[in-house]
This record gives structure tokens, sequence and C-alpha cells, in this order.
């Protein structure tokens, strides 16, 4: 099978977990004094006052002229989903109010992966939306070939842009998500989840740990602990648990490797590279792991091993939060439990941040305007505090945090995500194959996990992941 098929394999089943301000022009304050107004008038000739007016008419770009202006919303919450009625309700209230007489239907499309699928077929029929909901990487494949409309002269515009206050609000992760290399912005973050450690407080207490890991060395020694209590118990069912549930994704692999100061790309910045150390410290971490017994496995989502203290840590997304609290209300445990980042040797932090993303293919450039006012009002604090309590996710700026009180104060738990959103470290989806680039270190983390296995024998499975990579790039330049 080529790469090429690969690449297309991967951009349509990439699933993860995964998501903007509306004003009018911004007033013009007079604070001209009637006495100064009076002075100026009686100093100044028709003719000076005329072409004094008509430099202001020239040097004042006219607005759009957006009336009736129709577009279309493709996203991925069907039915049923509480997601849907927000977005349903957001779309409502816009079309109701705005000023500039747009109206936007919003379409459910199925998962990402029938969005992007469907996006891919319309390049050729015509057939597409004007905005649309996937992830970074299926925006840069789009852009290959035209589709995608450039969103940063708009955000900074400064009639139909976002003012000052507003950039500096938003955090800096959620920001550089769909930039490409050049400058350009080819999304705008709806909101985001971060992949981090879910870690059970009141075992740990019980186990002599008065707090949570703050580095690698301390996160063994907990795994460890639990998973020796288990063993010694009298509860044989238990016996090779405790530790970590270990899942070899691509997720779970990178968000160590961040928290050991390690990244995707080569110094440059041009070309993926998975063979400095930090990637080959954390296969050998984590099969040290493996080795004294910390970590294990589970066939499904591990909220009832952390819900049951089968486990000690657990990792997840912090979207998962709902699906947690519910294992512990079913296991009747009331110990306190909450999300940390993944930890390094050096105490250094870290969490993969996954941003839910909207973005606009080409059209008419009163479409394309209109296309992005709408994210501008669908991404408001407010609006994006509304999105939040119905999805679970973070929010990507600071000023969403003040329209969030009553749902922290009913969902506590909450604010241990929130503490997180700030430190999400994205991944670089810098070329369009990242959608298989991904898939391959998903492969190299499964065939990693073994604790058997030499540095040699790591570095030269990370070796022949830069080779699939630099082919993958490749084949889409």
């Amino acid at each position: 099978m080529s790469k090429r098929v690969l690449y297309i394999a991967g951009l349509l089943v990439l699933v993860f977990g995964l998501i903007l301000t509306a004003c009018g022009p911004n007033e013009v304050v007079d604070n001209t004094t009637d006495d100064m107004a009076n002075n100026t008038t009686e100093n100044t000739t028709d003719d000076e006052m005329a072409n004094d007016t008509e430099e202001e008419m020239e040097e004042e770009e006219p607005m759009m002229d957006l009336t009736g202006t129709t577009v279309t919303f493709w996203h991925v919450y069907g039915e049923g989903d509480s997601r849907k009625a927000v977005i349903d309700a957001i779309v409502e209230e816009f079309n109701a109010t705005n000023e500039y007489g747009i109206t936007v239907e919003a379409l459910d499309q199925g998962q990402y992966n029938d969005v992007a699928d469907k996006v891919n077929a319309g390049l050729t029929s015509g057939d597409l939306p004007n905005i649309v909901q996937a992830y970074t990487s299926s925006f840069l494949n789009w852009d290959s070939v035209g589709a995608v409309v450039d969103l940063a002269p708009w955000v900074m515009d400064p009639m139909y842009g976002l003012t000052q206050e507003e950039l500096d609000s938003i955090y800096p992760g959620a920001y550089a998500d769909g930039m490409t290399l050049d400058g350009r912005r080819l999304a705008w973050p709806l909101s985001q989840s971060a992949n981090v450690i879910t870690y059970n407080y009141t075992w740990a207490q019980e186990l002599g740990f008065d707090a949570a890991p703050a580095n690698s060395a301390e996160l063994k020694e907990q795994l460890c602990a639990a998973a020796a209590a288990n063993a010694a118990d009298d509860n044989p069912d238990n016996d090779g648990t405790g530790g970590m549930v270990w899942y070899p994704s691509a997720s779970n692999y990178l968000s160590f490797v961040y928290a050991f100061g390690g990244n995707e790309l080569n110094e440059a910045g041009d070309a993926y590279d998975f063979t400095s150390q930090p990637f080959v410290d954390v296969a050998l971490y984590i099969n040290d792991l493996k080795a004294n017994g910390c970590t294990f496995e589970t066939e499904s989502y591990p909220n009832p091993e952390q819900a049951n203290r089968l486990a000690l840590v657990t990792l997840s997304s912090t979207a998962g939060l709902p699906f947690y609290a519910a294992a512990f209300e079913e296991a009747e445990n009331d110990d306190v439990w909450g999300f940390l980042p993944f930890v390094g040797p050096d105490g250094q932090t870290a969490a993969d941040a996954f941003t839910q993303s909207v973005g606009v293919l080409t059209a008419t450039p009163e479409q394309d305007l209109a296309s992005w006012l709408f994210i501008k009002f669908l991404t408001t604090a407010e609006n994006q505090a509304r999105w939040i309590e119905a999805s679970g996710y973070l929010p990507t700026m600071s000023t969403t945090e003040a329209f969030l009180g009553d749902y922290i104060a009913a969902q506590p738990l909450y604010q241990t995500s929130l503490d997180l959103a700030s430190t999400g470290q994205a991944e670089p989806q810098t070329f369009p194959a990242w959608a298989s680039v991904r898939r391959a270190i998903d492969g190299a983390a499964a065939q990693m996990y073994d604790p058997d296995l030499t540095e040699e024998e790591i570095l030269a499975i990370l070796t022949q992941l830069n080779a699939d990579a630099a082919e993958y790039v490749a084949e889409l330049q």
C-alpha cells in the first residue's frame, strides 16, 4: 500500500479529542468640547470643511455590504448531543442579532473523519461549506490546493478583527495552532482539551505520599508502591494492578516526551525528528515501569480501574472528566481525585493539548468575511463559556474563566483541568502529512513498549519512524 494511501487513511480516522468575539466596528468617541467645536466652525470656510470631510471619507474604508449573505457551517455534533444544542442556540442568536444581515446555516456532518471525507469530495464536486470544523492537519491539506482562507488579515483588521486586549487573552498554545510556517492562519481555536494524568490523591496519601509526584522519579515511586499494595493485600483479583494504566498511543507517548524536554521537530523546524534523546528516554522509562510491574493494560477506557483503586494513575483527555466522575459515583468511592500534568526527570511539566478548530473555505469575498464574523461571535468569552459548560472542554483564552463561576461551583473538579489550560503544548502539525505521521507514532510507541528492548533497538525504531515521516511529508509537497 502506498504512503499516499496511508496518508488518506490516517486523515480519515484521526480522532481525538477535540473546538470564537462578535461586535460591531469600534465606536469613535468625540472628546471635542462645544467651545472647541464652535471655534473651529467659526474659523473654517465652507470649502475647507468640505475638503476635510472628503479626506476623512477617503481615509475611512467603507464596510462591505453583507446584507443577505448566507454561509454554511459544517460541524461534528449530532442530534441528542448537548454540544449541538449549544451550537444551534449560538447560531440562532447570531442570525437574530448580527448587524450585517448575515445568515448562518449549521449542519451536522458526522465525525471528524466524515467531515474530512466530504470536504475532500467537495473539492472536486464544488459542494463545500463556508465554515468547517476540522483538525489543523486537514486545513493544511486543503490549503495545498488553495481552498482555505487566510484568517490573519481579518483577525488583525481594525474594523472586523480583535482588539489587542482580546488577542492578549488567548493562550499561546491555542493561538499558535492553525498557523503556517509563513504566518498565515488557516484555523481558529474554538476550545481545547489536553491529555493529562488522572490521579487519586486519597489513595496516594494512604500509601504514604503527602503530595502529587513532582518529577518522573517520584511518579515511578508512587506507581510501584500502589502496585505493591495491591499485590500484598488479600484480594488475588487485583494482583498485577495498582500502578498506571498504559496504552502506547501517540498522545500518551508524546505527553511524556514534552515533559522530558523533547519535541517532534528538528532544530531548524523544517522536518520531523524523533531520534532526539527525550524520545529514547521516555521509551526506556515506560519499559522500566513495565519491567517492575508498575504498569498494566486494560481493554477499554480505564475509568472503572481508576474508581476502584486498581490504578493510582490513568491517562485521559480532560474532556473525560464527567465519565470519571460517573465511574467514582458508580463505585461509591468518595476518594479525592483530579488531573495533573505529565512530569519529567527535572520536574518539567507538560500536557499534550488538542484544539477544536474551525476554518473558512474560499468562496466569495462577502461569504469569506461573513464566515469570519460568525467565528468571531462563536468564540467570544461568553459564548465559549456556554460551549464549555456543554462540552467539558477547556477555554482558549483567560477571559472566558470569568463566565465559568457557576459551572465550576457545580463541577469543582473542573478547576483541576482549568489550571492546565494555559500550559498545554500543541502537537506541531507543521506539514499536511501529520495525520499519517501521527499514526506512525502510534505504531512506534506500541513497538517500543517492550522491556527487553535495548536502547540501540529503540533508537532503530525511532530512526525508521523518521524515515517514514520524511517520506509522508515528501509525497505531499
